[in-house]
């Protein structure tokens, strides 16, 4: 997979952190980001759209997260992953390695918190395509995926990998996915490929925005319901 190199090493001085409210258990992250930098380091508008979705199912629903297996891919700085570990979740979450240095200061920043909501998150890496992964072989409950569509060799490994990740003997989990639909010609017609390629084996189901977190959700970010055919 052609990704450009990210230098994964980062000076204290280049981080700041953004606190991110959980008012269903009155917890507020912290979560560190870049200066400046790659597609990686820093708070995505659609990880917050799905994060406070998972949030709002949870106030609705008590079992909406506590207690379940949940798979963050291409989690970044983690917003959506440490949120459902916060919520009750057992969480794994997954980027390249070199995403990892900053995922997990995140999950440490955040650790009891995440603890004393019964939650627990760990970072491991995870690159699309690559069938021999351990975490492939685990069940889980739940993925959950913000903004990871703007690359076009990455959308067939990650078709791929949420096949391999339906193909548990009990479990098919439900995945959620947030992506922001940019107006560049290319990102709209990555999303229309991935759309397609993905329609083939799951049925994908729109979350309406009334359904959403009152505060956070827009028009420009589509947020959908995913099971495996």
């Amino acid at each position: 997979m052609a990704m450009a190199h990210r230098n994964s090493s980062f000076q204290s001085n280049d981080l700041f952190p953004r606190e991110i409210d959980i008012e269903v258990c009155l917890k507020t992250l912290k979560i560190f980001q870049k200066m400046e930098g790659d597609v990686n380091c820093v708070v995505w508008d659609a990880s917050l759209v799905l994060a406070k979705y998972l949030e709002t199912m949870s106030q609705n629903r008590a079992d909406f997260l506590s207690g379940m297996k949940v798979l963050e891919l291409g989690s970044g700085l983690g917003v959506v992953g440490l949120t459902a570990a916060t919520l009750g979740a057992q969480v794994t979450l997954t980027d390249l390695p070199e995403a990892l240095p900053l995922l997990r200061l995140n999950i440490n920043e955040n650790k009891t918190k995440i603890g004393s909501m019964g939650g627990y998150a760990i970072a491991e890496s995870l690159v699309w395509g690559d069938t021999t992964s351990d975490i492939l072989k685990e069940e889980f409950d739940m993925i959950v995926l913000a903004d990871c569509i703007y690359y076009e060799e990455a959308i067939d490994p990650l078709v791929q990998t949420l096949q391999f990740l339906n193909n548990t003997i009990n479990k098919k989990p439900t995945i959620y996915l947030t992506q922001e639909l940019r107006d560049s010609e290319l990102q709209q017609r990555l999303w229309e490929t991935f759309y397609q390629k993905l329609s083939e084996f799951f049925f994908i189901e729109k979350i309406p925005e009334e359904q959403q977190h009152a505060n956070y959700k827009s028009p420009d970010i589509i947020l959908l319901r995913i099971n495996k055919k």
